[in-house]
C-alpha cells in the first residue's frame, strides 16, 4: 500500500490573512459537516484545530443526492403547503453526540422535524410493528429543501469564514475540474470560472459518474485518490413515485420497512410528512414513494433484456397492494409520476481499517462520505467530522502524522459490518430501533475498479445486456396514467401502527 511520507510538510499559499485556504466540494451531509467543523476550528471555537485557525473555506455545492424531486426531470422545487416526494433519503436517526447537537439546532430553526412515535415501523407476514422510541428525522417540506436550508444557513452563520459557491440552479458555477499547480490546487467550474489556489481540496461525494471525471481531470496528483474511490461499490435500487387520486389508502402510518417481499423494501406516505412550516400533513392526493430491494433492482436492471420499468411497476405495485390488503389498487386511481434506477444507491463496502475518511497527505487531497463509516446520513455526518479532525491533526503535527489507513488504493475493501447498527437496503440504523437486517445486495452490480465508462454507464452504474442494449437511458421518466391488472387479496388491511 502507498504510504505518504510521515514528514510531509503542510503546503501553504498566500491568503492575505495568512490562514490556510481549503476547498470543500460536495452537497451532501458529509460535505456540510466537514464545512461546519472546519469553520468552527477556523474561528477558534473548538479546543482542537489550532492549526486551522483563521482558515478561509470555499464550500462548493451543486444539486445534492439527498433530494426531494418533483416532476419527470427534477426541475420543480417543492412548494410550501403542496404535496412532495422524498425521493432520496426517507428518514434518518442521530445517535452521535455532535450530530445530535446539530440536528437539535436545525430543528429549532425549523429545517426538520421528528415524526411522531410509532409512525415508522415494519410490515412482515408476522404483522405490523412500530419502531422503538428513537427519533426518526425528516425534512420540513422534504429532504431536499431541508438540505438547501442547512447549506444556506451554514454560509450565513460562518460568513466571515466560509465562501459559498452554489452550482444549483446556476449549473455554470458547479465545480467540474481540479488541477494541482506550483501554488496549490485550482478548481474550474462548468462555466469556466477559476477558483483557488487552495492548500487542500476535500471531496464529499461518491457517485462514480461524478468522481471519475472530476478526479480524472486532476492528473497525477489525483491518481491514488481516484483508485481508492474506484474500489467503492454500491447497491442499486428502483424508487417509484406514485400518487392516488381515488381516495386515501388503508394505511394509517407514515413509513414502513417491508419484509417478506422479494421486490419491495420500503414504503412512505409523503403526504403525512411535515410541510415547510413544520405542520404535519399536506393537502391533496396521497403521494407515496416505494423503494425496491437491492436484489430486485440489480436483477431487473442488469439481466432483463426488455428493460426494468414495466416489470418494476407491475411487481412493486402488486406487492404494495398485497401488504396493504387492497384487492384492486386501480380503484384508488394510481398515477406514476416517475420510475427511476439508482446507479449508486448506498455503499456496500468500506476501506479496510477505516479512519473515517480518506486523505492523501502528500498532495493535500481528502475525501469523506458515508462509505467510510456506515451507510446513511449519520454515517456521512460522522465522516465529515472525521475529515475535519484529520486535516486539523495533520496541519498541527505534520511530521508525526501517521498516514496508514487513510489511502488504501491498492488494497481490497471490506463489506460493511457497522457496530450496533442494522443494515437495511436503504441505509443503516441503530440496533435499538428494532429493525431486522435486510441487506440484499448482489454481485450483479458491476465494479468500477477498472474505471467508469461515462458514456456507456459501465462501471458503477449497470452494464449492457447480451443483446447490446443499455437500459441506463431509461433513467428519465415521463408521467402517465397507470394501467394495472387486479392485485391479489393481501394478508389484511392495516388500520393503525401501534407501539
Amino acid at each position: 500500500m502507498y504510504a505518504a511520507s510521515s514528514a510531509a510538510e503542510v503546503p501553504r499559499v498566500s491568503n492575505g490573512g495568512g490562514g490556510l485556504r481549503i476547498a470543500i466540494v460536495g452537497t451532501g451531509m458529509a460535505a456540510v459537516m466537514c464545512t461546519r467543523s472546519l469553520a468552527r476550528m477556523a474561528r477558534g471555537e473548538e479546543k482542537s484545530g489550532g492549526a486551522v485557525r483563521n482558515a478561509r473555506i470555499t464550500f462548493c455545492t451543486s444539486r445534492g443526492k439527498l433530494a426531494t424531486q418533483m416532476g419527470p426531470r427534477n426541475q420543480t422545487a417543492p412548494r410550501p403547503g403542496k404535496p412532495f416526494f422524498d425521493y432520496g433519503c426517507q428518514y434518518f436517526t442521530a445517535t452521535d453526540a455532535v450530530f445530535r447537537q446539530e440536528v437539535a439546532r436545525w430543528q429549532a430553526l425549523g429545517f426538520l422535524s421528528a415524526l411522531p412515535d410509532g409512525e415508522v415501523g415494519t410490515i412482515s407476514p408476522e404483522g405490523v410493528v412500530a419502531t422503538a422510541s428513537e427519533k426518526c428525522w425528516v425534512g420540513n417540506g422534504g429532504m431536499g429543501p431541508m438540505l438547501t436550508r442547512i447549506i444556506e444557513d451554514t454560509a450565513a452563520e460562518f460568513e466571515d469564514t466560509v465562501e459559498h459557491i452554489s452550482g444549483f440552479p446556476n449549473s455554470s458555477m458547479a465545480v467540474k475540474q481540479l488541477a494541482k499547480g506550483t501554488d496549490g490546487w485550482h478548481l474550474t467550474t462548468k462555466g469556466g470560472s477559476k477558483l483557488g489556489p487552495f492548500d487542500f481540496v476535500i471531496g464529499g461525494f461518491a457517485q462514480h459518474v461524478l468522481t471519475d471525471p472530476f478526479l480524472g481531470s486532476g492528473g497525477k496528483g489525483c491518481e491514488r485518490m481516484l483508485q481508492c474511490l474506484r474500489r467503492l461499490e454500491s447497491n442499486q435500487l428502483i424508487p417509484i413515485q406514485v400518487y392516488f387520486e381515488g381516495g386515501s389508502l388503508p394505511a394509517n402510518f407514515t413509513a414502513a420497512h417491508i419484509y417478506g417481499e422479494d421486490c419491495l423494501s420500503f414504503i412512505s406516505n409523503n403526504s403525512k410528512k411535515p410541510q415547510h412550516s413544520g405542520k404535519l400533513g399536506t393537502p391533496g392526493p396521497q403521494h407515496w414513494t416505494l423503494i425496491s430491494t437491492a436484489a430486485f433492482a440489480e436483477r431487473e436492471f442488469n439481466t432483463n433484456p426488455n428493460g426494468y420499468r414495466a416489470s418494476a411497476q407491475r411487481q412493486m405495485l402488486d406487492a404494495f397492494a398485497r401488504i396493504l390488503g387492497i384487492a384492486n389498487l386501480a380503484e384508488y386511481r394510481p398515477t406514476i409520476n416517475r420510475i427511476n434506477h439508482w446507479e449508486d444507491g448506498l455503499p456496500t463496502n468500506t476501506p479496510p481499517n477505516s479512519q473515517g475518511c480518506l486523505f492523501d497527505a502528500e498532495v493535500g487531497l481528502g475525501w469523506c462520505g458515508d462509505f467510510c463509516v456506515a451507510p446513511g446520513i449519520e454515517g456521512a455526518a460522522r465522516s465529515g467530522q472525521a475529515m475535519a479532525t484529520t486535516l486539523s491533526n495533520f496541519c498541527e503535527h505534520s511530521k508525526e502524522f501517521d498516514p496508514r489507513g487513510f489511502l488504501p488504493w491498492d488494497e481490497a475493501w471490506a463489506p460493511f459490518q457497522p457496530e450496533s447498527r442494522t443494515l437495511i437496503d436503504i441505509g443503516s440504523f441503530p440496533a435499538h430501533l428494532g429493525l431486522r437486517a435486510n441487506w440484499t445486495h448482489t454481485k450483479l452490480a458491476p465494479s468500477a475498479i477498472g474505471g467508469y465508462d461515462l458514456k456507456a454507464h459501465v462501471g458503477a452504474a449497470g452494464q449492457k445486456t447480451a443483446s447490446g442494449h443499455n437500459r441506463s437511458k431509461d433513467s428519465h421518466r415521463g408521467k402517465g396514467r397507470l394501467q394495472r391488472r387486479q392485485s391479489p387479496q393481501g394478508a389484511g388491511s392495516i388500520s393503525r401502527q401501534g407501539k
